[in-house]
């Protein structure tokens, strides 16, 4: 009696696969538009979206075309970028972090843009000294040589003319470097000062909310 209800069962189970099969309709268009419909797979429809219906003949999920060449581009560019955003984002974060911990208030910030602009203070103020003693030993050189018939400026009063004013241009040079570095500096700084109002500005808004 038992083998009669394993050998009904068996054929039950057999005869129920040709419907399990059909569960799901595979439907796409082909390249001349027409619709095609199988319960497998289709071959003709291998680069385009497919419709996988199911049982209840509603739409049970979609096939995605493979990707074209430019596609491809497009999503590894959009990966990269999100891979960027998310370095940055930690980047961030970790300024965020340092910038917190090295100032406890935005005067503490003013001190140090004082002490680092300090010494570029001093190099330009030391320049400056430079040029105003090389342009006096070079007017009093230039009156020297005026005095000189053209042709008989002695070749040391033309050499120190030459060296004076190389050594002005030079000064010159230095000052407006450093000046540019004083510019730079007060970008950094001023960018501190506005991510550590954000930032102060977050921590309090959050202390409140609590």
């Amino acid at each position: 009696m038992q083998n009669k209800i394993k050998t009904l069962t068996g054929l039950l189970i057999m005869a129920g696969l040709p419907l399990l099969a059909q569960a799901e309709i595979y439907i796409c268009k082909d390249a001349s538009g027409k619709t095609l419909t199988s319960d497998r797979p289709i071959p003709e429809c291998q680069d385009r979206k497919v419709r996988v219906l199911g049982k209840n003949g509603m739409t049970q999920r979609e096939i995605a075309p493979p990707m074209t060449e430019e596609q491809k581009r497009q999503k590894q560019a959009e990966e990269e970028k999100r891979k960027a955003d998310m370095v940055a984002a930690d980047e961030q974060r970790r300024q965020d972090r340092a910038l917190l911990a090295r100032y406890s208030k935005e005067a503490d910030i003013e001190v140090a843009r004082g002490r680092t602009l300090e010494p570029v203070n001093e190099q330009i103020k030391r320049e400056e000294l430079t040029i105003a003693s090389a342009a006096k030993s070079l007017a009093q050189a230039r009156a020297e040589a005026a005095a000189q018939p053209k042709s008989k400026v002695p070749a040391n009063l033309q050499r120190k003319i030459e060296d004076l004013d190389q050594q002005i241009a030079d000064s010159k040079k230095v000052i407006g470097e450093r000046k540019e570095e004083i510019v730079q500096i007060n970008g950094r700084f001023d960018q501190s000062v506005k991510r550590f109002r954000e930032l102060t500005s977050q921590r309090t808004a959050r202390a409140e909310a609590k």
